[in-house]
């Protein structure tokens, strides 16, 4: 009997985890240069990843160095796609909730010397015409992040990598997440710093 009982927690509790992890209505979380598999659940926070595979037709997958490839590192930035030809690639992203929805966008980086050149690549990051933010790096191990919070003005979105002749592009991680309309007044805005006040012993919180 307490076998049985054991077996039917441990399924309700597999099922609690499926579950929790799908309920993600809103969310667009996309690992770019992804190619061992189609998706994956975020071991640490439970979040839903595909390939960029089917969403874009430029650029190249590599894996970052086996030296930057901590056990603490998220896996999104495991793999990046870069974009050795074209000045200019772009992602088309389908927004969650369409037109006049506010979103918050966040493109992520992290170079690991993907290209086994060890040389900081500098580049630009576009919201369709709109310039958004110069990519610089400190080091290899560098994570950027770069958001801002955007009314759609359609039902997509596109993301553009523009080479500036100082490096080739690359990304790790694309994601939106929508918004309530009434969270911010003010529809575009880009992050400048986040912090957590009291957050002890490095735990990730979301």
């Amino acid at each position: 009997m307490g076998i049985f009982l054991l077996l039917v927690f441990q399924l309700l509790w597999n099922l609690f985890i499926i579950v929790h992890a799908q309920n993600q209505s809103g969310f667009v979380s996309i690992d770019c240069g992804l190619v061992d598999e189609a998706s994956y659940i975020d071991e640490t926070t439970s979040i839903y990843y595909t390939s960029d595979a089917s969403i874009i037709d430029s650029g190249e997958c590599h894996n970052i160095s086996s030296k930057y490839k901590a056990s603490s590192l998220s896996k999104q930035f495991w793999n990046v796609r870069s974009f050795p030809e074209r000045i200019r690639n772009c992602y088309t992203l389908n927004v969650p909730q369409g037109r006049s929805s506010k979103n918050l966008l966040r493109a992520r980086f992290m170079y690991g010397d993907y290209d086994g050149r060890d040389s900081l690549p500098q580049f630009d990051i576009y919201v369709g015409s709109k310039w958004w933010e110069s990519l610089v790096f400190e080091d290899p191990t560098s994570v950027v992040t770069k958001e801002i919070i955007y009314v759609a003005s359609s039902d997509y979105v596109h993301v553009c990598l523009v080479n500036t002749n100082k490096g080739t592009p690359f990304i790790s991680a694309l994601e939106i997440r929508v918004l309530n309309n009434d969270a911010y007044l003010i529809n575009s805005m880009e992050l400048l710093a986040r912090y957590d006040i009291g957050l002890q012993d490095d735990k990730i919180v979301r």
